[in-house]
């Protein structure tokens, strides 16, 4: 039979082994879109029908916006080292707000990712991002 503090040794042990290896792993890692080929790549692999045209970034590049027409607007997010990618919809926007110089707010009806914030680098990236969700508002 195994004493106490042993036991409390090997499963302290483990749980340093398995974060160890999560980050060796690349669990660690943040994915970021470093170029529009990205954006593309990702978003078609869910979307390959769809047309894109111009793309905005956000400031750290973990995020990318742009118009689909008749569509709507479509998202490449990253979380984690993994993409999530959405077509936004008339009925999936509650709320969009500005939110100070270059950042934006956006409330969704989605419970996987109710609500965001972006900031950009620059004001006309985010009023660009702003005026393509803006038509897209539940109940306009």
């Amino acid at each position: 039979m195994l004493s106490l503090p042993v036991l409390i040794g090997m499963i302290v042990a483990a749980i340093i082994t398995g974060v160890l290896a999560v980050h060796f792993l690349g669990g660690g890692r943040q994915a970021v879109l470093n170029n529009n080929t990205d954006v593309l790549t990702r978003f078609h692999q869910d979307y390959p029908e769809s047309r894109i045209n111009e793309i905005c970034y956000t400031q750290d590049r973990r995020t990318a916006f742009f118009a689909l027409p008749e569509q709507g607007t479509g998202i490449v997010h990253a979380v984690g080292a993994k993409f999530l990618t959405r077509i936004l919809k008339p009925q999936d926007i509650l709320d969009i707000r500005k939110q100070d110089e270059a950042g934006l707010f956006v409330r969704m009806d989605d419970f996987t990712w109710p609500a965001a914030s972006f900031t950009f680098g620059d004001q006309a990236s985010r009023n660009q991002v702003y005026s393509w969700l803006e038509g897209t508002i539940k109940g306009e």
